[in-house]
């Protein structure tokens, strides 16, 4: 037992990637300590102007999603997620164009971690299960107006410079004033790489390199009844990143190249999505 105890520190104090490291748009099965925060603020930039219908049809979006983290037990995290449309500019089919701003859909999650393994210092094996729920208080032109339960599972395997986390969330969307979007499947698979440094010393820096795959597959949306053809599909993205980690604060950059994509019927195809987040811990000294 206090074998156990000793390796379990050493993951604590010598893996910063413990609660923080993860791939930046993939989920992780690592714990964040009791009554221990992060907040994280993100920028997502999306621009789309691949038009198959042929109609000229363009969008430039930027996002903004703000997530609050807290460790309500060892093994118990919540997550508290909600997005913020700070532009978004379209060129329609006819030629004009549309430009708003909005507030996003709030998301709340829990994660809790049924299987710890420390095996070594500085190398974990966890799996954990998700389950949460999308809440309607966004617009109506960046959100929908359903209450949606979310479930899904993700493992984490890391053993010293390397780290490999695969999850898998399934949104199921209900109907709600005559309009149904589509089920919403994601599943991801992101492999980290400690460039820097070789052995830690006494300040807890770190660069890390990530390589992700990020797979979306929705259903066709429903409105009176009558489903859109023009709606849902799948898409895959090759996401190259970076990780900067500090004991204060996380910075990190992702570029979502799109490898595959499969939409139904004549809809906008993404460019690219390129992200930028800032992450900070903190103690609420709730306990």
């Amino acid at each position: 037992m206090r074998g156990w105890r000793v390796r379990a520190l050493l993951v604590a104090l010598l893996m910063p990637s413990v609660g923080l490291a993860q791939g930046i748009n993939t989920n992780v099965a690592l714990a964040v300590a009791e009554d221990q925060g992060i907040f994280r603020s993100q920028l997502r930039y999306r621009r789309a102007t691949d038009d198959p219908s042929g109609m000229g049809r363009k969008l430039d979006a930027l996002v903004a999603p703000q997530t609050l983290v807290y460790g309500v037990t060892p093994k118990l995290t919540a997550f508290a997620t909600l997005p913020i449309l700070a532009h978004r500019r379209r060129k329609l089919g006819d030629g004009s164009v549309d430009k708003d701003s909005a507030v996003g859909d709030f998301r709340l999650l829990g994660r809790y971690t049924f299987f710890a393994d420390d095996y070594a210092p500085l190398s974990t094996r966890r799996a954990a299960v998700l389950a949460g729920m999308k809440f309607p208080t966004g617009s109506n032109r960046f959100g929908t107006p359903s209450f949606d339960p979310i479930f899904g599972a993700v493992a984490t395997w890391a053993a010293n410079r390397h780290e490999l986390d695969l999850d898998a969330l399934y949104t199921v969307t209900t109907e709600r004033h005559d309009f149904e979007a589509g089920d919403v499947f994601r599943y991801d698979l992101a492999y980290r790489y400690r460039f820097w440094p070789e052995r830690f010393g006494k300040r807890l820096l770190q660069l890390n390199g990530i390589l992700e795959l990020n797979g979306r597959w929705s259903g066709k949306t429903r409105i009176d009844g009558s489903t859109v053809g023009a709606s849902g599909g799948n898409l895959l993205f090759l996401s190259p990143g970076a990780q900067f980690i500090t004991k204060r604060f996380i910075v990190e950059a992702s570029l979502q190249v799109p490898i595959w994509q499969d939409p139904n019927g004549p809809q906008l195809q993404d460019d690219f999505t390129a992200v930028l987040s800032v992450r900070i811990p903190f103690t609420l000294g709730l306990r």
